[in-house]
């Protein structure tokens, strides 16, 4: 699965994470360091890097800036698999790496 040129869209996030249904994800690179950018709802701007684990899996590091004006990173652990309606889901286990540090889960379907 290469995720280069797919968009998701964000279907749920928990407490304090900082994007919502209105966030995609553009994935522009998964040739050795996997590369997307998201905006959209409460993002400005979001940049995200990271490495595969295995061919449903990778760890990526995000960093975003926000409507309200806060700059924030963090780091996340990805997993792929089709869901009950068949369509590609990202879900991700996330931590804040700065301000409260906390942590959380956020899903996304891919949409093209």
């Amino acid at each position: 699965m290469n995720l280069k040129g797919k968009t998701f869209r964000a279907v749920s996030n928990t407490a304090h994470g900082s994007i919502n249904t209105d966030t995609k994800m553009h994935f522009t690179s998964d040739k050795g360091v996997v590369a997307a950018d998201y905006k959209g709802g409460t993002i400005v701007t979001g940049h995200v890097l990271g490495k595969r684990v295995n061919e449903t899996e990778m760890d990526l590091v995000y960093l975003s800036a926000t409507i309200s004006g806060d700059v924030r990173a963090g780091k996340a652990h990805a997993k792929f698999s089709r869901g009950e309606d068949r369509k590609l889901h990202m879900h991700m286990d996330w931590q804040w790496l700065t301000g409260d540090h906390s942590s959380g889960q956020s899903d996304w379907v891919l949409v093209s």
